[in-house]
């Protein structure tokens, strides 16, 4: 470890008196002879900082060096072997021929081999403690325009990532970023897989316009794509498939088919020999990751419902189709990579913050084992995915996720057509999400995951701050009013649950107070009633991917007949209970008005609004409220039951997640949220 000289004579005082007090005065006289001049206390300064930053040393924690205001330094470290002896003598004469070694030269030659013994032991500590990995910062993009993907090229030297505005390729070193020419209908709704060996060709995927999958379903069609970071004519590689990856040896493809993560296939690297490797219709796959050989592929397969998962990592013999669960933790991200070393990298969630977001790797066992001796090699807050690395495995990069989910209030005109306002309510950075206005339309009701776990919480649309209405170790969400407005009923479920934990449903009085149980079920996603006189009650449950939904009384919590089922899609009962209007994925613009009595089904198409994802009934049951999401664009409309369209409000920033309407009508209770998405970089991780 190598030291000025200034700070190594600062050490040199200090080793020769351990344990006492070295004065600042004692220290000029030794740094800087008397005509010298010199900023002394500045200079004395820095020469002790630069010393503990050579030992690891800290002011305010000191191990080695104490510090006594205004008077000096202590060594107050161990030291171990022997103090040299006060006294030194020559006790023989040397013999002839050998060297006349002068006493004086003793003592300092002694000091030296305490000094670097001592060196050595520090050197030695600070080697077996943990190297601590720096994150470096490679895109600065907004949450206007956040990162969308990004891989690092296999030496290490290029940045490929892709925005709102294009894709673009990065000189990591210097900064220099240029973009990557593509044909004017092709530059749209990219997304990045990996860099091809030979560092000039991507593997993109690209989001098409909705298509028709094998079942006869609407949904957005996903392609694989080479392009040239020198720009040209992309070539198709297979016109159902996203998430890709190339083999080390560039001969293969392992990707995602099937609605975008239901099944693993592999296919050579032109696009031919397509082999389906793993497919399960109740769970998703993410993408899949080449072993260093290309002999295995690892995904992320996960079982999810509402409010519980079950995620685990598998490896798979891809030749002769052989899946082997190596991990099992509910927090584990969507993201891997395997390291050449055969070290496989994947991301954790932070059970203790919801927000926080870790890489972990270990070595993944040849069969019928689990990791061994995992290792955290960062964490901090946000998520984080498209874990990426150079060929040497010496770098990663990987995209860190920031995502605020605010209420926002809106104020209606007369006829309920335009949107007057808007203003957020919720000014904190948390996960706020509204399900329910008070009865007099004064407040809204929203889970919030402020302290740590999501809890029901109650703000006056006047009001800055928020009243928490009810605590507890699970998960609370969903708070609903009930039909005759005396309770708020909200779902509760276990945070360490899996599919097979019972949700509950509970009621409190509405102004705070005691809950009581009403039912439990396996994996309730959905409670509504709707008010009086119908005074319906619903809720609906995950059974793989088929939505179940039954009817029950809100006093004893019994079922009132068989249940509906459904596709798992979004719901809203209306107010007068006889009807529920339901959006599917894939249903290309069409809303399913269904009888709560008769299960009869209509559909309501509504024109050029394709992509539906929420809805909610207006106050008065003649209208409904549905949000449209495609790509980074979101829009409310209210949407008459004769399929006439109004735009109440589009905006990209925040994305649009729903809207509640207030009892009088005359207000909404938005939901929106903000992502910022950001490339980071760490070496030095092993």
């Amino acid at each position: 470890m190598k030291l000025q000289e200034q700070p190594f004579q600062v050490l040199v005082a200090l080793l020769q008196r351990p344990g006492e007090l070295v004065t600042r005065e004692e220290l000029r006289t030794k740094l800087w002879p008397a005509d010298t001049f010199v900023d002394f206390d500045h200079s004395l300064n820095a020469a002790v900082k630069r010393l503990r930053d050579a030992l690891g040393d800290s002011a305010d924690a000191p191990v080695f060096v104490e510090t006594l205001a205004r008077r000096g330094y202590r060594f107050i470290g161990s030291i171990d072997g022997s103090s040299a002896p006060s006294d030194v003598a020559i006790v023989a004469a040397p013999e002839r021929g050998k060297t006349l070694i002068s006493k004086r030269w003793i003592a300092p030659a002694l000091l030296a081999f305490v000094v670097v013994g001592l060196l050595a032991w520090v050197a030695r500590r600070f080697s077996s403690r943990p190297t601590q990995v720096v994150e470096r910062k490679l895109t600065a993009n907004s949450s206007e325009n956040s990162v969308d993907s990004a891989a690092v090229s296999p030496e290490g030297k290029y940045l490929a990532y892709t925005d709102n505005t294009g894709l673009y390729l990065k000189v990591i070193r210097t900064g220099e970023t240029h973009a990557v020419p593509l044909p004017t209908d092709f530059s749209a709704h990219l997304h990045i897989d990996d860099w091809f060996p030979d560092g000039s060709h991507l593997l993109i995927s690209h989001e098409e316009e909705s298509v028709k999958n094998r079942d006869g379903f609407s949904s957005i069609g996903h392609s694989l794509w080479s392009i040239s970071v020198f720009g040209g004519s992309p070539r198709q590689l297979a016109d159902d498939g996203a998430g890709g990856s190339v083999s080390p040896d560039g001969s293969h493809i392992a990707f995602q088919r099937r609605d975008f993560g239901r099944e693993e296939w592999v296919m050579q690297s032109d696009g031919t020999d397509q082999v389906k490797v793993a497919a399960d219709k109740s769970s998703w796959v993410g993408s899949p990751k080449w072993s260093p050989d290309g002999s295995r592929i690892a995904y992320i397969r996960m079982a999810q419902t509402y409010n519980a998962r079950v995620t685990s990592v598998e490896v798979n013999e891809w030749r002769k189709p052989n899946a082997q669960t190596i991990l099992s933790d509910n927090n584990l991200g969507p993201s891997l990579y395997w390291l050449p070393n055969g070290f496989l990298v994947y991301t954790l969630g932070d059970s203790e913050n919801q927000q926080g977001a870790s890489l972990w790797m270990a070595f993944p066992p040849e069969s019928g084992k689990t990791l061994a001796s995992p290792k955290r090699i960062t964490r901090g807050i946000g998520w984080i995915n498209e874990v990426t690395g150079s060929a040497n495995g010496k770098l990663l990069t990987f995209l860190r996720e920031n995502t605020v989910s605010s209420v926002y209030v809106g104020a209606l005109d007369t006829n309920g057509t335009h949107l007057l306002g808007n203003k957020k309510l919720t000014l904190d950075e948390n996960q706020n999400l509204p399900f329910a206005w008070t009865p007099d339309s004064k407040a809204i009701f929203f889970s919030s995951n402020r302290n740590g776990v999501s809890e029901i919480y109650k703000q006056s649309t006047d009001q800055s701050l928020a009243e928490n209405m009810m605590t507890s170790s699970e998960d609370l969400v969903q708070p609903r009013v009930s039909s005759d407005g005396s309770e708020l009923l909200y779902i509760s479920t276990p945070k360490s649950a899996d599919l097979t934990t019972p949700s509950s449903i509970f009621a409190i009085p509405i102004t705070g107070g005691t809950p009581r149980l009403i039912l439990q079920d396996v994996g309730i996603w959905n409670v509504q009633c709707s008010p009086l006189p119908s005074a319906i009650c619903m809720y609906s449950t995950m059974r793989g991917d088929t939505t179940e939904t039954f009817r029950f009384d809100l006093k004893n919590g019994k079922h009132g007949g068989p249940p509906q089922a459904d596709p798992s899609c979004n719901w809203s009962l209306s107010p007068d209970g006889l009807k529920r209007a339901i959006v599917c994925d894939g249903d290309k613009g069409a809303i399913r008005l269904r009888s709560t009595v008769t299960g009869e089904t209509r559909k309501l198409t509504i024109k050029g609004w394709d992509d539906l994802s929420s809805i909610a009934w207006s106050t008065d049951g003649t209208t409904l409220l549905a949000v449209w999401n495609h790509e980074s664009d979101t829009a409310l409309l209210r949407v008459a039951l004769n399929g006439k369209v109004s735009l109440l409000l589009r905006s990209s920033n925040p994305r649009i997640l729903g809207a509640i309407p207030s009892p009088d009508g005359r207000s909404l209770a938005i939901a929106g949220d903000s992502t910022t998405r950001n490339v980071w970089q760490i070496e030095d991780f092993k």
